[in-house]
């Protein structure tokens, strides 16, 4: 048998895996960043522990926002933060907002942080009888 002219290219499964490869490559890298700056949640301000208290790490810009790019766009020191799993899911929920103060610093610099009112009961105060 004669070897081919041109070797056989990788297959498209094996092109994935790398890609996810490379992506939870660059996560892991940058949840270790993110976790030695932030030693304690950007939102409360208390140290990280077990249970609610455990570290989560959040994106300032969504990454549904940033999809198509490149892993180092979305996950880098700029873009992410360290927050509780309580605090995390309150800002995930859109009852608590995040802002960098300073757009150009992003996550490496101070952070705003919003709380978002209260909703009324639009359907009791229809209710009462006048």
């Amino acid at each position: 048998m004669t070897p081919l002219a041109f070797p056989k290219p990788p297959s498209r499964k094996s092109e994935k895996r790398a890609a996810r490869q490379v992506r939870r490559t660059q996560i892991a890298l940058i949840r270790r960043k993110v976790g030695q700056r932030d030693r304690r949640c950007r939102v409360c301000g208390e140290g990280f522990g077990y249970g609610e208290l455990t570290p989560e790490m959040h994106e300032l810009t969504s990454r549904a926002r940033l999809r198509g790019r490149p892993p180092e766009e979305i996950f880098n020191m700029t873009n992410c933060v360290m927050l509780h799993r309580r605090c995390h899911r309150e800002v995930t929920e859109r009852r608590v907002s995040l802002a960098p103060v300073d757009p150009a610093q992003g996550a490496n610099g101070s952070l705003e942080v919003l709380r978002a009112r209260a909703q009324q009961s639009i359907g009791k105060m229809a209710q009462v009888k006048f």
